[in-house]
């Protein structure tokens, strides 16, 4: 049996690819295809916006497109994907989330570039938000905290900054107890890597402040991934490990 597409998705595909894709799709699937799957009146504003940018040069690759997208249709557009999607709160606290499931992991756009150290490093701190997550080392113990050179931010927009000498404070009162993985209590040590959240950013100064206490997060909020605190390197994430095995070759 033939699955059921996704009339909506459908017309979104169309209306941003144009008439062109419309013409292709009937040509592949029929001309009374679309109004058997449900679709009302095409709108081809957003296909208009985008078409002063277009160019000749890439027609042929644009054709290419909408000829796979006709003749994959069945699995683009099947509903059922829709409906299988696990939600954050069907999943149990041991299972993959969504956002490691469902899509690749690509890594920053900076890793395809050489970019100017400096230039990094002022775009960091300019975007960086409170509450983020980030991953550091530790570079130095004093009475009042712990500084930490920054590897990593983590979540759904991880960034490698092993590489451009990013510094965060963690103040003594904003540390946890440390736990190793077979959780056993110890004291901080040096190079030990820790996961904070981001509480002070001053892009002016290039310092950052942190902490291990959750004081960003809301009740309803999920439990920091990775969590809070001393963190095994089995819990970087993926885009790190990446970027940092091409960094040492």
């Amino acid at each position: 049996m033939e699955p059921i597409l996704d009339a909506s998705l459908v017309a979104q595909s169309i209306n941003y690819h144009g008439q062109q894709l419309q013409k292709t799709w009937e040509s592949e699937r029929g001309e009374e295809d679309l109004a058997k799957i449900g679709v009302g009146t095409l709108d081809f504003a957003v296909y208009q916006s985008r078409h002063k940018h277009l160019t000749f040069q890439d027609r042929g690759k644009r054709l290419k497109l909408h000829q796979f997208i006709a003749k994959e249709a069945n699995m683009l557009f099947d509903s059922s994907v829709l409906e299988e999607t696990p939600t954050s709160s069907s999943l149990g606290t041991d299972s993959t989330t969504p956002e490691d499931n469902l899509y690749a992991l690509m890594p920053p756009f900076e890793t395809f570039l050489n970019v100017d150290k400096s230039a990094r490093l002022r775009h960091f701190f300019d975007n960086v938000k409170t509450g983020e997550l980030i991953i550091g080392a530790v570079i130095n113990r004093t009475a009042s905290g712990m500084m930490l050179k920054v590897l990593c931010t983590a979540g759904p927009t991880s960034r490698y900054v092993a590489d451009i000498n990013v510094k965060a404070f963690l103040p003594v009162a904003n540390i946890i107890p440390a736990v190793d993985k077979k959780n056993v209590s110890r004291n901080y040590l040096m190079n030990d890597t820790v996961c904070c959240e981001v509480l002070e950013v001053i892009p002016d100064t290039d310092k950052m402040v942190c902490g291990m206490k959750g004081v960003t997060r809301g009740p309803d909020d999920p439990p920091p991934k990775p969590p809070l605190g001393l963190l095994s390197t089995d819990d970087f994430p993926l885009v790190y490990n990446t970027n940092h095995t091409i960094h040492k070759k």
